[in-house]
């Protein structure tokens, strides 16, 4: 950064030396001349931007006290540096007491020094500034009110940082400072007048400095100027001192301010002192230690090192100040590596290493070395002894080898015989052996002694632990530590004297080793060639490798039991598995692996519910669960799944496993595969209920079905059936064919039989060619009728044996019904093997009842099923038309559609005989198709012929409507007849469609969208939901005649019927009523809203022609009946 400075000299040769001085030294400081004060300040009026001015004392037209006096009036922000004669040291302090910042001597060395004063200047002036930003809090004591007045308009104008409080007597002074040096002080600093009414300024100084021990700086102002009063002033501890002459308040300020900097200065020093007397008790306490070195052409010399050496390491610090003192206490086997290190610190400049070093007693420590270089050339270094954390390194080492060791599976003696290497390493005049406990007779066997002659082993091998037998014998005996200090002296080696000679060994130390459980497992023997008595470092060190020696042995003989009981449980046969206590899988066995078809890798960290088969319900896991956690166990039955999906049975035991503290640590399942003997079990089972031939339940199940099977019936009111089938014929085959081929066919006729029957029913084998079967929940005596005539027929067809045979056998059965032909099992089972001899008789290959007449009403029945099957191929049915007439006009709008079976040999039949055997059969949906279709292809040609206002209905039965392509085939039919969907009228009854719910919504509005209109028939006769009907798409609701039968006479029938057309009318839904046969009938629905009727009154159901005849009025209207409710039975369509 430049300086810019005013040089006001009135000597142009000093102004010139000056300016090529600087241009030449500091060519960063710019120099501006003026000669004159006038010159100055005109220089400073027209720049603002100088940062200093240089002025010569003496000048033509003033003193440079006016120039500095002037520049502090004008607040001009530079620094002033006075120039005064060598050897005018009054003028010199007169300047800074002014308000200078330095000053500077004219002699033969102040040009070398003028940059660096120039500098140094600008630097206090600018913290000067910095700390004239804060305020300066003064008490000023002065009884003269005309100085006080000057004091403070002076610095109110130059210095407005100073804060003054004024007292007038020293007495207030001191009632307004602290009593002690720590409590808070209010003020910075004190400015006393020397005499104040009371004390004087003296006094006053004696008290705070004396008695109270204030360090407040105090300046004290006189008149008088005495240099007597100065020297006491400075004595007592007054800071500074100032004569009141004609410019003194000038110097007031900065007077004042460097006060306060002494002040400051010394506290400073106080609080460095006190830290560096606090950091030497750090460093003595301190467990490393510092030390300087100084490098002087690649040599190192010491300078300082702290003083805990001495406690550390056991060196004073001048013994440690020695030119070799640390090169020659190295380690001699670490000598060469940290010489070679600590050459590397002038290329690196930072090294650290670690190297062994001798303390000041010969022992051997560990110590940490780090050092830097710094700008000056010093190094400095910090040494920390690492010992214990080689040591702990060295043992951790050790119990990783070990663990290593154990691991690798390295026998044991090669395990203890590194550890034994280990420790001598660390002590090299140890001679280490180790005895292991033989597990068998406690014997001692030496398992590692590397130092050790092989005859001093041997002579100790087998040793029995025994009191007083040598220190090993001794120690493992008693299972404490035996310390022999000297082998020759001690009495527990009297017999081993001679041997420790020629072995050369004078001291014997041995420390047992024990398991868990406290149990002895072996001796850690330290030997030394001198006698030695161990100090309890030593003894904590060997400890340390005899509990590692310890645990070797421990864990060697652990994994050797783990391994015989792993053997073991890998022949085992059961599966084994064990688990966490989160009951993730940690460890299963081989047959763990062959049961369930997992491998080990499969199912580890999985949970065991992997296997989970679904049999089992959350109560029994909980069940288990609640088990474990209050007995420790659990044992049962369960299903689990193997891998493929196949399910097995298992007998399980699972048992918690807990660790030393007597915690649960894991969970142990042992599983039996119980398959076999299910399998064995259920073949048992299956001998005895199911006939072996032919896999049918047997008698004895039958008879326990059928138990069960009449419960049912009874409870829900059921009928149910005994089918007793005896084959015809059989006897033949077995005897022609031989027994092989009768099996044969007994297996095939099973599986025939079998294929005709549905789920619920139950086919089973009495013995021989006899069957039995069970039929539940039948409607009527006629299914079972029908069943057998399916069975009868079935059996008709040939059997291909698998002997090659073709042969043909037939049956007849006999059935019995409960309630009607018994209500036990065994009454039933023989009134069906009494109708199986009546069908017999009958001519065989067919079927009985136990009740004849039964027998008769099914023959019928069956019949009439196959002659309603020839009757759809053979065209024997035609269609009649009722007219549907507008109960207001009386004309005629359109007509239902009423199905007619014309038999050639019974003439008509009438629809109530087959319409149900048509639904129960499936033949109403073939049946009903014909109708729509004859009926639409009809009313084309009314229509064709003049008609167009004729609409057609047309019932639909439950068969067509469940036919999922009912609306296709509605659709296909109008097409192919060309009939206007608008002049169809479907009818559908209420049942068909309420117990549908959403399904039949939009099946009905499907339908809805062919354009034709739909009608709920018999309507008040079945259940109807409101909320559904008023979301049918339909177009009409028809009255049932039940309830227009007894109108007007029946008050309930005329209200349903009231109702009825109330409710049609507000769902926005035409009326039509059926059966209407009397005036009275019509005129009440008419009355009431109906909109249309049917029935007798007008015309009962005519065939095509006569209907035509009709429609054309050549024809009369049809003669009522001489009875109105003869033959007015309510027909269907379908």
């Amino acid at each position: 950064m430049s300086l810019r400075i005013l040089h006001v000299e009135d000597n142009p040769a000093d102004a010139d030396l000056t300016r090529r001085h600087l241009k030449r030294q500091a060519p960063d400081i710019e120099l501006t001349h003026a000669a004159t004060l006038a010159e100055a300040r005109t220089c400073l009026q027209e720049s603002a931007s100088f940062n200093a001015a240089l002025v010569d004392l003496r000048l033509p037209d003033g003193s440079g006290f006016e120039l500095l006096n002037w520049i502090r009036q004008q607040s001009l922000p530079m620094a002033v540096v006075m120039l005064t004669g060598s050897g005018d040291q009054h003028a010199a302090v007169a300047a800074l007491q002014a308000g200078a910042d330095d000053y500077l001597t004219k002699d033969a060395t102040s040009l070398e020094r003028l940059a660096a004063t120039l500098r140094d200047a600008c630097k206090r002036f600018q913290e000067s500034r910095i700390r004239r930003s804060h305020t300066l809090r003064v008490l000023y004591a002065e009884h003269n009110t005309a100085d006080i007045d000057l004091t403070r308009r002076h610095l109110a104008r130059f210095a407005p940082h100073i804060q003054l409080t004024v007292v007038p007597s020293a007495t207030q002074v001191l009632r307004l400072l602290p009593e002690t040096a720590t409590a808070p002080a209010d003020f910075d600093a004190l400015l006393l007048d020397y005499r104040l009414p009371g004390l004087d300024a003296l006094e006053v100084v004696k008290t705070l400095r004396a008695e109270r021990g204030l360090d407040i700086p105090v300046v004290i102002v006189s008149g008088q100027g005495s240099e007597e009063i100065a020297a006491k002033a400075i004595h007592l501890g007054v800071d500074d001192y100032i004569a009141k002459h004609a410019g003194y308040l000038h110097e007031l300020p900065a007077t004042l301010e460097k006060a306060l900097r002494q002040v400051e200065l010394a506290r400073e020093r106080s609080r460095l002192q006190a830290t560096s007397a606090r950091l030497a008790h750090v460093l003595d306490a301190s467990p490393v230690i510092f030390y300087v070195l100084r490098l002087d052409q690649g040599f190192a010399t010491p300078v300082w090192v702290s003083s805990n050496i001495q406690r550390l390491l056991d060196y004073s610090e001048e013994q440690a100040l020695q030119p070799e003192w640390w090169s020659s206490h190295l380690h001699p086997d670490d000598r060469n590596a940290a010489l070679a290190r600590a050459g590397e610190l002038s290329l690196t400049g930072q090294i650290a290493h670690n190297y062994r070093f001798l303390d000041g007693q010969g022992k051997t420590r560990w110590i940490r070395d780090e050092l830097r270089l710094t700008d000056r050339g010093e190094v400095l270094g910090a040494w920390r002894d690492i010992s214990e954390v080689k040591l702990a390194e060295q043992l951790r080492e050790t119990r990783i080898a070990m663990l290593d060791g154990l691991a690798s599976d390295r026998p044991l003696s090669a395990i203890l015989e590194e550890i034994a290497n280990r420790l001598e390493g660390i002590h090299p005049d140890m001679l280490v052996s180790i005895q292991v406990c033989d597990s068998r007779d406690g014997s001692l066997r030496t398992a590692a002694a590397p130092g050790l002659p092989a005859f001093f082993n041997d002579a100790l091998e087998g040793l029995t632990p025994e009191f007083g037998l040598g220190a090993c014998g001794t120690a493992a005996a008693t299972g404490e530590p035996v310390i022999v200090e000297d082998i020759r002296s001690h009495p527990y080696c009297i017999s081993f004297v001679d041997l420790a000679e020629r072995a050369d060994l004078r001291a014997c130390w041995s420390i047992p080793f024990k398991d868990k459980s406290g149990a002895v497992l072996g001796i850690f023997n330290i030997h030394y060639r001198q006698p030695r008595t161990p100090t309890q470092e030593e003894l904590d060190l060997i400890g340390e490798f005899a509990r590692i020696a310890g645990l070797a042995v421990e864990r060697s003989r652990a994994d050797a039991i783990l391994r015989q009981a792993a053997a073991v449980l890998e022949s085992a046969g059961e599966g084994v598995m064990v688990t966490d206590l989160q009951w993730n899988i940690v460890s299963v066995n081989s047959a763990f692996t062959t049961i369930t078809g997992y491998s080990e890798a499969e199912v580890l960290g999985r949970n065991p519910s992997l296997l989970s088969s679904g049999r089992q319900d959350q109560s029994f896991y909980q069940a288990m669960w609640n088990s474990i956690k209050e007995t420790g166990v659990w044992k049962g039955e369960l299903w689990d799944r193997c891998k493929n999906g196949e399910l097995f049975p298992q007998l399980l035991t699972i048992s918690t496993v807990y660790d030393s503290n007597g915690q649960p640590s894991n969970y142990v399942g042992v599983m039996t595969d119980l398959s076999q003997i299910k399998n064995s079990e259920a073949r048992l089972e299956h001998l005895a209920h199911f006939d072996p031939l032919t896999k049918l339940p047997n008698r004895l199940l039958l008879q326990s079905g059928l138990t069960h099977a009449l419960l049912a019936a009874e409870r829900h009111q059921q009928r149910l059936a005994v089918l007793y089938i005896d084959l015809d014929r059989f006897k033949n085959i077995n005897d022609s064919l031989g027994h092989p081929a009768g099996d044969e066919l007994l297996e095939a006729l099973a599986q025939r039989l079998l294929e005709q029957l549905r789920s619920e029913d139950t086919l089973g084998r009495l013995g021989g060619d006899e069957f039995l079967l069970i039929l539940e929940n039948l409607q009527r005596p006629e299914d079972a009728a029908s069943i057998a005539r399916e069975l009868i027929e079935s059996l008709d067809q040939s059997f291909r044996l698998p002997s090659g045979h073709e042969v043909y056998v037939g049956a007849s059965i006999g059935i019995s019904l409960f309630p009607e032909d018994g209500t036990s099992c065994t009454k039933l089972i023989q009134h069906a093997d009494v109708a199986v001899y009546q069908a017999k008789e009958a001519g065989r290959n067919t079927f009985a009842f136990y009740t004849p007449a039964l027998t008769q009403i099914a023959n019928e029945r069956l019949d009439l099923e196959a002659r309603l099957r020839v009757a759809l191929t053979q065209r024997e049915f035609l269609l009649h038309y009722q007219p549907q007439i507008d109960i207001q006009t009386g004309g005629l709008v359109g007509c239902e559609a009423l199905v007619r079976w014309n038999n050639p040999q019974q003439g008509l039949i009438a629809p109530s005989r087959f319409i149900p055997l048509a639904e129960e059969t499936g033949l109403i949906v073939p049946l009903g198709e014909w109708v729509l279709r004859q009926a639409c292809t009809q009313a084309k040609a009314w229509i064709d012929a003049g008609m167009s206002h004729l609409s057609i209905a047309v019932n639909l039965s439950a068969r067509q409507l469940q036919q999922p392509d009912i609306v296709a085939r509605v659709a296909a039919i109008l097409a192919e007849t060309g009939l206007p969907a608008a002049a169809l009228k479907l009818e559908l009854t209420e049942s068909m469609i309420m117990g549908r719910g959403e399904e039949a919504v939009a099946l009905l509005q499907r339908l809805k969208d062919l354009g034709l209109r739909l009608s709920i028939d018999d309507f008040g006769t079945g259940y109807s939901s409101l909320a559904y009907l008023k979301r049918f798409p339909i177009d009409e609701l028809k009255i049932d005649q039940g309830f227009v039968r007894d109108i007007p006479n029946d008050s309930d029938d005329n209200e349903i019927a009231t109702a009825i057309i109330g409710m049609a009318h507000g769902l926005r839904l035409s009326v039509m009523a059926e059966g209407v046969e009397t005036e009275a009938q019509r005129d009440f629905l008419a009355k009431h809203g109906c909109n249309t009727y049917q029935g007798y009154l007008f015309s009962r159901p005519l065939p095509a022609d006569e209907f035509t005849r009709l429609l054309n009025g050549n024809g009369k209207t049809p003669d009522k009946p001489a009875h109105p409710n003869t033959g007015n039975t309510k027909e269907k369509s379908t």
